[in-house]
């Protein structure tokens, strides 16, 4: 165990540590190292048994498969980083370990010995290792707290782990979106800091060789203090446009930028450095020059884009429909979801094949549609969003179709090429197609079938290509037969519709909140859970859905101080009032079933309850209230 560690943990053994922490006694400071404890903190608040065996079940073969096949684009990019990595912890009788960025093991190799122990210990390929299932562990902790992770022996939340330590790192695509894990695991007397080391070093090897395959067509731009770091790992690498927009950064330049890991935001280069891209090579061409980003000033040096040759002069063909380069798996906003609906709608996009999601208000339904674009062969391409509720009925033509100069009275005097025109190249998504006007919906259909649209005020048809997404909370087939929806226009966009389901029905929803929690940097900040906010969150029906969730916790962190625990005093108070209404309802209910099932007599009903006829009354009444 490192120093540092051994320093803060040696002032109480493990086993007392550990009775103290769940009889709920203080703990005296750094009695363990804070990501340990913070890990602990959020485990606990899940309600999860530390005497426990851990969760789920294996994948069946076809599920593991698929999820391999989700994550093949960056596996096969890692696989000589795995390689070497391998030689230098096999042979010491330790595994090593990939997981996606759920917790769930892809593959793993090592020593036939420990492989034996590890099976035990269900760390095999198809299992979940996610913090939720596991408590703490090295895979699922990192993936939590968005950072490299050593656990060893009884630092792991379940009983059962402790003779197992692990070393973790998680691995970031460069658009800061989490990818995975690496793992190396094994007795603890055989892994310390070396070992978290090595994997460190392989994922910042992958990490690179992530940027440069997304970097190779843009304008890569190096920064780093010292001018001659400026190709050495520790220096802020960026990727621009030709129109100076960011599309890559590696984790240094994602930190330069002011973007968290789950946390990409467009980013342009005249923003970040007060001068555009094109006034840069003016002055600097390739050379190394000074750039200054907010207080710091960095050397720079921007390199051109590599030539763009044709797929038959590098033996590469266009991504095949359905099997993008890359897919990164969706956000945790989408966990629940049924199984291989992200897959399908993806398969859907791919094919050029609109997808209809349906689903309540606050389901997910927007981000849904921006995970398929980011996980799609056109996710460099716009992403064009419109909200067909929320814009006025008289400018919604104009809107979306575009219009030429003077088409109207108040139009631009430049005119407009509209939003269909933007998409270009690109994902359109329509949402709440569903309260398109109807005088709207004949020219939307016969833009979708002829892939051309004429502009207001006339002009010739301009020719497009995108990929359609399309969402609505209403009933379309109901919105067809009332005759606000035109049925040529339903059949267009119905081939095949998939729902999101409220969130009441995908399955734990403290569990949700939490991976929302780490997504949102609770665990960097030390901010954990509750066991009793994980209670109120599980009891309640959430009509709001994902938006009141994502919200609420947004709004706790918010006002949380570093290292506190969330508990149910800190909710507003409208909403905590509406949890007790909702109980009370839901007892009202068990109370009328109950009831029905004595045949009305409710001295019988009373009786089963163990409480007198008045009482059931009362609480009736009081429900009702």
């Amino acid at each position: 165990m490192p120093e540092s560690r051994m320093s803060q943990a040696s002032r109480l053994p493990l086993n007392e540590i550990r009775r103290r922490f769940f009889a709920d006694q203080p703990l005296p400071g750094q009695a363990l190292p804070a990501p340990i404890l913070h890990s602990w903190q959020r485990c606990r608040g899940l309600g999860l048994p530390a005497g426990g065996g851990g969760g789920g079940e294996r994948l069946e073969e076809a599920q593991l498969r698929e999820r391999r096949e989700a994550n093949a684009g960056w596996l096969e990019l890692a696989r000589p980083a795995l390689a070497g990595l391998f030689e230098q912890v096999g042979p010491n009788g330790l595994v090593l370990v990939v997981a996606d960025r759920d917790g769930m093991i892809l593959d793993e190799s090592g020593e036939a010995g420990f492989l034996d122990k590890a099976q035990r210990l269900a760390l095999l390929p198809g299992m979940d290792w996610s913090e939720a299932a596991r408590g703490t562990n090295a895979i699922g902790t990192a993936l939590a707290a968005a950072d490299s992770m050593l656990v060893r022996g009884a630092e792991h939340y379940l009983e059962r782990n402790r003779g197992l330590a692990c070393a973790a790192s998680p691995l970031l695509d460069p658009q800061g979106r989490m990818l995975g894990a690496l793992d190396v695991s094994g007795a603890s007397r055989k892994l310390g800091q070396a070992q978290q080391l090595a994997v460190r070093a392989a994922r910042c090897q992958i990490e690179a060789q992530l940027f440069a395959d997304a970097a190779r067509h843009g304008w890569r731009l190096s920064l780093h203090h010292d001018p001659r770091l400026l190709d050495s790992p520790a220096a802020c690498q960026l990727a621009f446009d030709e129109d100076g927009r960011l599309l890559a950064a590696n984790r240094a330049g994602l930190t330069l930028c002011g973007l968290e890991p789950g946390n990409w935001r467009p980013r342009h280069f005249a923003a970040l450095f007060g001068q555009s891209l094109e006034h840069w090579l003016h002055r600097h061409g390739q050379a190394i020059g000074a750039l200054e980003a907010g207080a710091q000033r960095f050397s720079a040096r921007l390199r051109p884009p590599a030539p763009r040759l044709a797929a038959s002069a590098v033996g590469m063909a266009k991504p095949a429909a359905g099997a993008p380069a890359s897919a990164p798996c969706p956000p945790p906003v989408l966990d629940g979801l049924p199984p291989n609906l992200f897959a399908t709608a993806l398969k859907l996009l791919e094919a050029d094949i609109p997808v209809l999601i349906l689903g309540e208000t606050g389901t997910g339904k927007d981000r849904l549609a921006r995970a398929l674009h980011l996980a799609g062969s056109r996710r460099a391409a716009p992403f064009v969003a419109v909200n067909c509720a929320a814009i006025p009925e008289g400018l919604i033509e104009a809107e979306l179709f575009g219009y030429q100069p003077g088409a109207y009275t108040g139009a631009s005097r430049q005119g407009s090429k509209g939003r269909l025109r933007e998409a270009e190249g690109g994902v359109l998504f329509l949402d709440e197609i569903g309260d398109m006007p109807l005088s709207l919906q004949a020219r939307l259909l016969r833009v979708l079938q002829e892939r051309e649209v004429t502009p207001l005020g006339g002009g010739a048809a301009q020719k497009l290509d995108f990929r359609l997404i399309c969402a609505t909370h209403h009933e379309l087939r109901a919105r067809v037969d009332d005759g606000t929806f035109r049925a040529d226009l339903y059949y267009r966009l119905c081939h095949y519709p998939l729902t999101l389901p409220p969130l009441r029905e995908r399955g734990d929803v403290a569990a949700l909140a939490q991976r929302l929690l780490d997504q949102m940097g609770a665990g960097r900040r030390g901010i954990s859970m509750s066991p009793q906010l994980a209670r109120a969150l599980r009891g309640y029906r959430w009509p709001g859905n994902l938006r009141e969730l994502s919200n609420l916790l947004a709004t706790l962190l918010a006002l949380a101080d570093d290292g506190a625990a969330l508990t149910p005093e800190q909710m507003p108070q409208t909403l905590r009032e509406d949890m007790r209404r909702q109980g009370h309802a839901v007892a009202s209910d068990a109370i009328a079933e109950l009831l029905r099932r004595c045949g009305g007599n409710a001295s019988a009903a009373a009786r089963a309850l163990g409480i007198s006829r008045s009482t059931l009354y009362r609480r009736l009444g009081k429900a009702k209230d």
